[in-house]
């Protein structure tokens, strides 16, 4: 078995089984809660479809494996919507690409990540595929919110539903990742496993553990505004609201009665009595608006969220 978190093995399970008994349809959806291992999943079993041995897992050694391991496999073709629009042009050109017989093994697989991202184009282009397979081509398609995608193209999928782990569970798989001790000090901010591991991944660990001190610093006057946004720019604004964000949610949640994570202790103890909970909702429901403000214009940012902070 490969070496993959233990919530995801039951679904590749599934999946290497209807392969090997030759009943696995051609089109498969896998769907869970954001950062749950969708993708990662997803890559699994692209690896199994594209093995040219008749074995449920991927033999790892064969031609098909060995070029998919180096990230070179011809008939193997990618789309991802996690940073942008899918556009109908893409699926279009990857279809041409895929339409043709096999170069080297037995599969063609077409992954599309994130497939939420398609708009309307894209995704009547998908679903045209799907209605009129190509032999021999499987589509594995991810999302963490399938509800959003055509009905039709639900319809047309295997199903693959990634259940969420539990918090025991993330914390040992974190304990077996790089820098995991930090990663599971930002359980206020996250408990999805994979969006800790793409924060570790992006170097924000340390921007992320360092907020709630900095921020108790400066409610108390001893640092500035200015020294906590240090280092804020256009390419991680998006990180700073965020992590301000879930600072307030964890105390407004805090104050009803719900637990709140040791590491926000103390800065809710001094947002509490510096603002009280009315214009906590308020503060939070700013950050919210700012953040939505922030990707449709070309606000200042450091402006934008100074002015927020000095609310504070």
């Amino acid at each position: 078995m490969t070496n993959i978190a233990d919530w995801l093995i039951p679904c590749l399970r599934q999946v290497q089984v209807l392969k090997q008994t030759n009943s696995l349809s051609h089109a498969l959806l896998i769907t869970g809660a954001d950062g749950v291992g969708q993708e990662e999943l997803a890559h699994e079993m692209v690896k199994d479809l594209m093995c040219e041995k008749n074995q449920a897992a991927a033999c790892g050694t064969c031609h098909s494996c060995q070029l998919m391991s180096a990230d070179t496999h011809p008939d193997f073709r990618v789309l991802d919507g996690e940073a942008s629009t899918i556009k109908v042009d893409q699926v279009r050109l990857l279809v041409r690409q895929i339409s043709q017989k096999p170069q080297v093994g037995q599969n063609k697989v077409v992954l599309i990540t994130h497939a939420q991202a398609m708009n309307i184009n894209a995704a009547n282009a998908v679903l045209k595929a799907l209605e009129e397979p190509a032999d021999r081509t499987f589509f594995v398609l991810t999302s963490s919110q399938s509800s959003s995608l055509m009905p039709t193209i639900r319809s047309r999928c295997l199903l693959v539903n990634v259940p969420t782990p539990s918090m025991n569970e993330v914390k040992s798989w974190l304990m077996q990742q790089p820098d995991g001790k930090a990663l599971g000090a930002l359980f206020w901010l996250t408990t999805q496993p994979f969006r800790l591991l793409a924060i570790q991944q992006q170097g924000k660990t340390q921007l992320y553990a360092g907020l709630p001190d900095q921020l108790t610093s400066m409610l108390r006057g001893t640092v500035s505004v200015s020294a906590v946004l240090k280092g804020l720019d256009s390419n991680n604004i998006e990180d700073y609201c965020n992590g301000l964000a879930a600072i307030l949610h964890q105390c407004i949640c805090h104050s009803t009665g719900a637990p709140i994570d040791e590491a926000l202790q103390t800065i809710y103890d001094t947002l509490i009595a510096r603002l009280g909970i009315q214009t906590l909702m308020l503060r939070y429901q700013s950050l919210q608006k700012l953040k939505s403000d922030l990707q449709k214009t070309n606000l200042n940012p450091i402006m934008q969220l100074t002015h927020e902070l000095n609310q504070w």
